[in-house]
């Protein structure tokens, strides 16, 4: 048996859908000031898409936490991150070349 639960996210209705557009369109032409990132106050650039700016559903995204770029920053932490500079990636294959030619 399966149980069925409320989604989590909100669908908008039509009229609401075609408010934001016109707000996004007065935005962008500078009729309307730009929206401001909730989180570090900065201006989020009005040419910037919708799917850029919104939190996406499967990450926790609701409308009334504000627009937010927060969501495309880096997720891994410093610890995660491996960066190799080119000396050192060169190095790395001549180690590995000189292992096979000994083998």
């Amino acid at each position: 048996m399966s149980t069925t639960t409320a989604p989590t996210h909100k669908t908008e209705t039509i009229s609401d859908r075609f408010k934001s557009r016109e707000e996004a369109a007065a935005r962008a032409s500078g009729q309307l000031p730009p929206e401001v990132d909730v989180k570090t106050g900065t201006m989020i650039n009005p040419h910037n898409p919708e799917f850029i700016t919104k939190r996406p559903w499967y990450l926790g995204g609701d409308a009334a936490d504000g627009p937010s770029l927060d969501h495309q920053a880096n997720q891994k932490d410093e610890s995660e991150r491996l960066e190799l500079s080119l000396a050192a990636a060169e190095k790395l294959v001549e180690e590995e070349r000189k292992k096979l030619k000994k083998a």
